[in-house]
């Protein structure tokens, strides 16, 4: 059976929640493992993405929004999109650090104006199943979902 994304982020809370909530009623460890549950469903949050999903690929310590343009059994292939950043935000520094250090860095979810970019840079990912990820060259992982985040701190 096939399920959303939102429904397997769902599945896999409530999985932990409960293998939390029996060892607090019974005061020792439960028997089944719900690292292992999680992780199958894990597998298949990433393996839900295809041909024209929204996706992003974490870097060290940014993040880069892409779209989905070709899918085979283990390997996907995306284009990089462009990402703005709006007016509505704007990073704050304060002395420190090598320079300066970014107080507000970590609230820019929503700070980014993100479109497809048809001449954007291609990039294969393949799926190690030592990791259960999808890995470029460099060791970057792809992730469902449009994202984009510049780390002023680094």
């Amino acid at each position: 059976m096939k399920y959303s994304r939102k429904q397997l982020d769902e599945m896999r809370s409530a999985n932990t929640d409960r293998w939390f909530d029996e060892w607090n009623e019974t005061g020792s460890k439960p028997t089944w493992n719900y690292k292992a549950e999680n992780e199958k469903l894990w597998v298949e949050w990433l393996m839900s993405l295809e041909v024209g999903d929204r996706a992003h690929v974490c870097h060290y310590s940014d993040v880069d929004p892409c779209t989905v343009i070709k899918k085979t059994p283990t390997t996907i292939t995306v284009r990089y999109d462009k990402a703005e950043l709006k007016d509505t935000w704007k990073p704050e520094f304060v002395l420190g650090g090598f320079i300066a250090h970014c107080t507000n860095n970590n609230q820019q979810q929503d700070a980014w104006n993100i479109e497809e970019d048809p001449d954007g840079t291609v990039e294969v990912f393949r799926f190690r199943k030592s990791r259960n990820l999808y890995m470029n060259r460099y060791d970057e992982r792809l992730y469902p979902e449009w994202a984009k985040k510049y780390d002023y701190n680094f």
